[in-house]
């Protein structure tokens, strides 16, 4: 018996197949279409299924999603999926049990059953990309929250009546922590603007210009204020980060660490996420079993 895992990004959509062992026996990806998404989800679907028995289907998505009645709520790069009956849909095609989920938190399940969380039970995983993205298991359960929402942390307050962020509300931790919020800080920066830096070039450059070493540092400062606020709220065994941003760690790693070592009161064990591109496909496969 097979369980099949979604991911939906904002270019592709990616299928997987994986048997009893959480292990990946068959995958495929559609390009995203900008209609009749779960339309064109269902074809690809029996596609990869074919005459296979399968236990159930788990989705992630991006956006904020309504665990409990299988609808993504808000989707600000997939519009056309606000809204939409994604469980139902699915449901009635396959007549299986069929969860949706947030991918960040799709991405932390798979951090604990393939990923840098295996030993631990209880642990936050933190992803690090266009915005911020959060998972917390507790007890090797998911944490959905009353209203599904659960693990939303980007949008706790940072700094109050602060930078707006994308969600409307202001002094979020997504506004300052954030790859866009790196972006902001950069393009606030004469110098660095006037060079066309991005990202990249920032965290290449950390070590050998003032500028860069200046605006990184304020980077890391706002992220390690929120792995700390997160640390004393939760007490969780670890911290894993992952996301596009942790792509550049080698230059920032060691800075972060001390940063929160020398803030925190309590120990704060944080690691590097392991899994990659696949880490929400795995997670959405996981999320099945989880129901």
């Amino acid at each position: 018996m097979y369980t099949i895992g979604i991911d939906i990004g904002g270019t592709k959509i990616k299928f997987g197949m994986f048997d009893g062992n959480s292990q990946l026996v068959k995958e495929d990806q559609i390009k995203t279409p900008k209609e009749a998404i779960v339309e064109n989800m269902i074809v690809a679907l029996e596609e990869l299924i074919q005459d296979e028995k399968i236990q159930g289907i788990g989705v992630a998505s991006a956006g904020i999603v309504d665990f409990h009645n299988g609808v993504i709520k808000s989707c600000p790069n997939l519009h056309a999926l606000a809204n939409v009956p994604i469980k139902a849909m699915l449901e009635d095609a396959f007549q299986v049990s069929v969860v949706v989920g947030n991918d960040a938190n799709c991405a932390a399940l798979a951090e604990g059953t393939a990923g840098a969380a295996r030993a631990v039970s209880s642990y936050i995983c933190i992803t690090l990309g266009t915005g911020i993205g959060g998972g917390i298991v507790h007890n090797n359960e998911l944490v959905h929250g009353n209203s599904g929402y659960g693990g939303e942390v980007g949008h706790m307050t940072l700094v109050p009546n602060g930078i707006v962020c994308g969600c409307g509300r202001k002094g979020c931790w997504e506004a300052y922590a954030s790859g866009k919020a790196l972006e902001r800080m950069i393009s606030d920066d004469p110098e660095l603007a006037s060079n066309n830096y991005q990202p990249k070039d920032v965290f290449e450059n950390y070590n050998n210009d003032v500028s860069c070493e200046r605006v990184v540092d304020h980077y890391l400062e706002y992220l390690s204020i929120g792995l700390i606020n997160l640390q004393y709220v939760f007490d969780p065994e670890m911290i894993v980060i992952g996301g596009g941003v942790i792509d550049s760690s080698k230059y920032w790693w060691n800075q972060l660490e001390e940063k929160m070592a020398a803030t925190a009161s309590i120990p704060v064990a944080l690691q590097q996420a392991q899994l990659k591109n696949n880490a929400s496909m795995i997670g959405a496969s996981s999320l099945v079993k989880q129901g």
